[in-house]
């Protein structure tokens, strides 16, 4: 697994300095992370885009509080991770819109096939934005974003055991709710 932190170095001074280019570097490199996790908690249309808006004010607001005791993205996903369960809670009853498409490619499968794996697809996420929230980003952390178990125990400030154990209740709980809606063998 490739550290991505590690790929593109965010200049921690002028952050600091509060320098537009270098927050605009900050915002670019890790919104995908930001907006997944939103989904993942069950967040969509307008207020997907109000709390990642709402985790950036709030890294913005902490800057000068940064100690660089972690990396700049632990840091930014631990700011995440407690905002988004808050935009969660206060937003628990919306109704919400469709996740985004994947992009297709030239040997996709038939309209029928697509509209089935949208359908198991929105499901699947639907369930996971039900699970406890520690459990859903655990889930977005390993699955979307493909991250080893140390970097999400980094973000949720837990060890690496309670991810593990996060990770299981939540397969365990998906496996039994996906069965019973007979999208999965349980």
């Amino acid at each position: 697994m490739i550290d991505r932190d590690a790929e593109i170095e965010i200049p921690i001074e002028p952050l600091r300095r509060r320098e537009p280019a270098a927050f605009a570097m900050l915002v670019e490199r890790h919104q995908p992370l930001v907006l997944g996790l939103c989904q993942s908690m069950g967040l969509r249309g307008a207020d997907l885009d109000d709390a990642a808006a709402e985790v950036f004010a709030n890294v913005f607001r902490a800057i000068p509080g940064f100690e660089a005791r972690s990396t700049v993205g632990t840091w930014v996903y631990r700011i995440a991770c407690r905002t988004i369960g808050r935009m969660r809670a206060r937003n628990r009853r919306a109704v919400g819109s469709e996740l985004p498409s994947e992009h297709p490619d030239a040997g996709q499968p038939s309209p029928l096939r697509q509209s089935e794996d949208a359908e198991t697809y929105q499901r699947l996420w639907d369930a996971v934005a039900e699970l406890d929230e520690r459990e859903a980003m655990a889930i977005e952390m390993h699955y979307r974003r493909d991250w080893p178990v140390e970097q999400i125990a980094d973000v949720l400030e837990c060890p690496q055991g309670t991810v593990k154990t996060l990770l299981f209740r939540a397969r365990d709980k998906l496996r039994r709710k996906l069965a019973r809606q007979e999208i999965a063998n349980p």
